[in-house]
C-alpha cells in the first residue's frame, strides 16, 4: 500500500538526512520550492521501493542569506531541480557539481517566482508592524524601568538627607549645653533625665548619639573631678 509521510528538518539537517536516505536505497524523485510570507520553503521527495513509501523532507524559510548544499554529489539527477529553483526563485545552492551560473532558464527578470500577491504583501506587512510595535513597547517599558529606578535612588538619599536633619535636631536639643527647663516646671530626677536622654539618644544615628554619649562622659568625668577638690 502506497504511503506518503512528510518531515520537518532544520537546514543544518539536510545534507546529513539526504545522505542517509541514498544508504537506505530511496530513489530521489523531486525538489519543490514555494514562495511564503516567512521566505522560500523547500520540499525534496524520495521514494523507497521496497515498502512503497514516498518520504519528503521539508525546510522552511530559505532567504537569500541562506546558503543551501547541494545534493548533486549523492543524486546527480538533482541538478535540474537545484539550477530551476536557483533561477527562479534565487536560492543560493553551494558545491553544485553542474552549475548553469544563472542561465538555466531565460528569464525575463530575476527570481520572478519570488513576487508575491497583494495578500501576500499586506500579510507581512502587517507582520512588519506588529514587531515593530512589540519592540517599541519593549523599550518603552525598559525606558520606564530604569526612570522608576533612578526615581528610587534619588528618594532613598532624599529621605537618608531629611533623617540625617532630623538626628541633628534631635541631638541638638539632646545637647547638655541646651538652656535648662522653665522654673515653673517641677525639677526632674536624675533617673528621669538619664531615662529622657538615652531615648533620645535611641532614635539619632548611632554614630551622633555615640558623640553625644561621649560629651556627656566628659562633661560628668568633669563635674566629678571637680567636685572632688
Amino acid at each position: 500500500m502506497y504511503t506518503t509521510e512528510f518531515v520537518d528538518i532544520p537546514l543544518s539537517e539536510l545534507l546529513t538526512r539526504v545522505q542517509t536516505l541514498k544508504h537506505q536505497g530511496f530513489r530521489f524523485i523531486q525538489l519543490c520550492a514555494e514562495t511564503t510570507a516567512a521566505g522560500i520553503d523547500l520540499l525534496y521527495t524520495f521514494y523507497d521501493e521496497t515498502c512503497d513509501n514516498a518520504l519528503n523532507l521539508c525546510v522552511y524559510g530559505i532567504d537569500h542569506d541562506s546558503e543551501v548544499p547541494s545534493i548533486q554529489g549523492l543524486y546527480f539527477a538533482a541538478f535540474s531541480y537545484e539550477n530551476e529553483t536557483h533561477d527562479l526563485y534565487g536560492v543560493n545552492f553551494i558545491n553544485m557539481q553542474l552549475n548553469f551560473g544563472g542561465n538555466f532558464f531565460n528569464v525575463a527578470c530575476d527570481e520572478p517566482m519570488t513576487i508575491i500577491t497583494p495578500e501576500m504583501k499586506a500579510e507581512r506587512e502587517k507582520l512588519a508592524k506588529q514587531q515593530a510595535a512589540a519592540a517599541a513597547k519593549a523599550r518603552k517599558a525598559a525606558e520606564e524601568a530604569k526612570a522608576a529606578e533612578a526615581d528610587g535612588a534619588a528618594g532613598e538619599k532624599h529621605a537618608a538627607v531629611e533623617a540625617g536633619k532630623s538626628a541633628g535636631a534631635v541631638a541638638d536639643k539632646a545637647d547638655p549645653a541646651a538652656a535648662p527647663a522653665p522654673a515653673a516646671a517641677a525639677p526632674a530626677s536624675d533617673d528621669d533625665r538619664a531615662a529622657k536622654m538615652e531615648a533620645k539618644l535611641a532614635a539619632m544615628d548611632p554614630e551622633k548619639a555615640a558623640k553625644v554619649r561621649a560629651a556627656l562622659a566628659a562633661k560628668a568625668a568633669k563635674a566629678a573631678a571637680k567636685d572632688g577638690e
